[in-house]
């Protein structure tokens, strides 16, 4: 308890305080950043960043219409809307703000292919791109151009981004999507016009009753439930009713997150809001645009596995495939026993050997690899039996002290032959950016299959256009066929 104190701000009475930017507590830092962000003082790569992270969630969501936890909350929405204020993705459906906010996150985050923060080695990260769909409900309702939907991404990153390096919240047994509830209210407050004191009210409201989200689905086994998709959407449906009620005159205290530092203590650094200071190193520029619809952690291990496939030819000739990494791609859930026998496909992306033995005969992994249920397949599940998760010692290392993300592939053919590919960073990580066509290539095998041929150039040159345009309609035009 002495070292957790040691790391908090002095105290005033029962309260902590910061005098970092003349701000007493968190939530009013963040409220000031939110409010104080000029995108004209936006570096292009940032601007540039952004939108093609815009385009990348949109395309995600659009990807996952008519998977059935969307489509129920989907249904939902409709029969429980009562004004026309935002946009359901893929369709022109209106439906309340919040409503549409929560329909399009979960849309977003159901196949597992939206991005994730590279947070430095040793803190938590988080699905950054879920808080996308309340942005840009918030901005179509309030009118808002392109610039104002990018600086308020831009805001809900760096927010997130200081809220992951603060508190560990997989350590207290929560999701990182509780970060949502706490960011969305600064950035969503800025595109609706709230004051500095509405905002601060806003972030305790969310923060209080929908930020403490319980890690309760991800766990070893066959089947994941299908709250995994749905909660960033419950998340943002209730940041955003926080946000209408502060502007209503709905209060809250102003020292929320401090009281879940005290009630619920974890490693805490304060420090990490001083990223809202200096603004030096961009969340959006540390964010990995995944290149594969799967789990995170298998993302190099995919990358690896189909580097290898022209030189296979048949998976039948493959005697024995090892897969050597750290842990989190080698065991827990990504390499449980349960990880061997998927029956879902929520539970499929996030086993390292199916995404692996379909990389190998595929050589890829889209959407469509999941088509059919694949994991049923007495073939694909003989190959699954063959591949070997080891976890490696200097794999270990290097992600627990450099926040390497990579790992080894080893196939042993019956012919005698044996092929290596080792990855060190997944495609899409900062340190291994996609190119344009890269991203375009994930574009198009998310989007085409539901809006047709050319819908991944349309949304990626739209979103690209995002500074010049006048509101959001365009955007949303891009995700309908």
């Amino acid at each position: 308890m002495d070292r957790y104190n040691e790391a908090l701000p002095a105290r005033s009475g029962n309260s902590l305080v910061s005098t970092v930017g003349g701000a007493v507590y968190l939530a009013e830092r963040m409220a000031e950043f939110a409010l104080g962000l000029d995108f004209g003082e936006l570096p292009s790569s940032v601007v540039e960043a952004t939108t093609w992270i815009v385009a990348d969630t949109l395309a995600c969501g659009v990807a996952a219409l008519g998977e059935p936890g969307p489509a129920l909350l989907r249904r939902y929405a409709l029969e429980h809307t009562g004004r026309p204020e935002a946009t359901l993705l893929g369709g022109g459906e209106r439906v309340d703000l919040t409503l549409a906010a929560l329909v399009n996150a979960a849309l977003v985050r159901d196949l597992d292919a939206n991005d994730i923060y590279a947070a430095p080695p040793g803190k938590d990260t988080g699905h950054f791109s879920d808080a996308i769909p309340a942005l840009l409900a918030a901005a179509e309702l309030a009118g808002a151009s392109g610039r104002d939907l990018l600086a308020a991404v831009v805001v809900v990153y760096e927010l997130q981004a200081a809220l992951a390096e603060a508190y560990r919240w997989m350590q207290r047994g929560l999701h990182p999507v509780s970060q949502v509830a706490w960011a969305v209210p600064a950035a969503a407050g800025r595109l609706l016009g709230l004051s500095r004191e509405q905002i601060v009210s806003a972030i305790g409201l969310a923060g209080t009753t929908g930020g403490l989200v319980l890690q309760s689905w991800l766990k070893p086994g066959p089947e994941l439930p299908l709250i995994k998709g749905a909660a960033p959407g419950l998340v943002c449906q209730r940041a955003l009713e926080a946000v209408q009620l502060a502007a209503g005159g709905l209060t809250a205290p102003p020292d929320a997150l401090e009281t879940l530092c005290e009630r619920l203590p974890s490693d805490f650094d304060p420090a990490a809001f001083d990223r809202l200071d200096g603004r030096g190193n961009w969340a959006v520029l540390r964010t990995i645009i995944k290149r594969y619809p799967a789990q995170i952690y298998t993302q190099a291990a995919i990358a690896a596995a189909a580097s290898l496939h022209h030189e296979i030819g048949s998976v039948d000739g493959i005697a024995m495939v090892t897969v050597y990494g750290h842990r989190q791609v080698t065991a827990g859930v990504q390499g449980s026993p349960g990880a061997y026998a998927p029956r879902t496909r929520a539970a499929a992306d996030h086993s390292t050997p199916f995404v692996v033995a379909i990389a190998l005969r595929d050589g890829d992994l889209t959407p469509a690899s999941y088509q059919g249920e694949p994991w049923r397949d007495p073939a694909l599940l003989d190959l699954m039996r063959r591949i070997d998760l080891v976890i490696d010692p200097e794999f270990e290392r290097a992600f627990h002290e450099e926040g390497v993300l990579g790992c080894r592939v080893v196939v042993e053919l019956l012919d005698g032959r044996r092929l290596e590919a080792m990855v060190r960073q997944p495609p899409g990580h900062p340190d291994s950016p996609l190119a344009r066509e890269e991203l375009l290539a994930k574009l198009r095998a998310l989007v085409e299959p539901r809006l047709g041929p050319g819908a991944a150039e349309r949304l990626l040159a739209t979103a690209e256009r995002l500074p010049e345009a006048p509101d959001v309609a365009a955007l949303l035009e891009a995700c309908r066929s």
